[in-house]
């Protein structure tokens, strides 16, 4: 499998990172899971369209070429970087808000954990899967999809979160190399912040929602009204319900404001 993966595609190199350029596949997380145990080091996969891309609760999505950018990285945590496993659920939307404000000018929030808003409709959908070796973690694999036109995404009444795109915000991005170089390079420098308090108060003042109530599904929980306000060290999300009591979530799903 992993041979048949490596002859459809090509290694190609931006920011110094090592991706595997593939004119098509389904999943390049699942890819970059099937190559982790065949490839030393860390490195990436490209796919200029994907089949079968994979969200929170197992959802399935497609993306177009020139329409979505669709990448996963794969990490190999070091020690230092194990006692904050947790931030690296941030670690691609946080670098993308930094380069859509410092590039465009576009202010953009997290919906936490870590999908990326601009004008609280998403752009941006990103999925971190843990790769283990028995009970040792062998690697991170933080998979990255942005719409760069609305084609990218269906019908918005069919979606459970509003969309948009960078199109719609007045980016128009011709050839994906360059965007996909910057924010590789992003990601690189966030990632040597990633045990530090700056890194938890980019991630507190990028919060989407902050002092607002809207629908928040626990798993394996009901859905409730609650007001997001702030993130803890250890990724946990402070909120209040309409009693005014604090609410640690550890896992969620949030639905639009009514």
């Amino acid at each position: 499998m992993e041979e048949a993966l490596l002859s459809k595609g090509e290694w190609i190199s931006l920011s110094d990172w090592r991706l595997l350029k593939l004119a098509e596949t389904a999943s390049t997380n699942t890819d970059a899971r099937e190559l982790a145990g065949e490839i030393a080091g860390e490195f990436g996969v490209w796919a200029i369209k994907q089949n079968a891309g994979r969200g929170r609760e197992d959802r399935q999505w497609q993306s177009s070429p020139q329409s979505s950018l669709t990448f996963s990285l794969l990490f190999r945590p070091n020690p230092d970087e194990i006692e904050h496993l947790s931030r690296f659920t941030a670690l691609g939307a946080l670098s993308l808000v930094d380069l859509l404000k410092e590039e465009y000018q576009i202010k953009a929030q997290v919906k936490w954990p870590n999908d990326v808003l601009i004008d609280s409709k998403k752009i941006s959908g990103i999925l971190l899967e843990s790769v283990w070796s028995g009970s040792q973690l062998e690697a991170l694999v933080l998979g990255i999809g942005i719409n760069l036109k609305n084609s990218a995404f269906g019908n918005d009444t069919e979606l459970r979160f509003p969309a948009s795109s960078l199109e719609a915000a007045g980016v128009i991005v011709e050839d994906l190399s360059p965007l996909l170089e910057k924010l590789i390079e992003k990601i690189k420098l966030c990632r040597k912040m990633l045990g530090s308090q700056l890194f938890l108060d980019d991630w507190n003042a990028s919060l989407a929602f902050k002092g607002q109530f809207l629908p928040i599904k626990q798993y394996q929980g009901k859905t409730e009204m609650l007001c997001p306000e702030s993130i803890n060290l250890d990724g946990s999300l402070n909120t209040r319900d309409q009693a005014g009591m604090l609410r640690i979530i550890q896992s969620a799903e949030f639905s639009a404001p009514l």
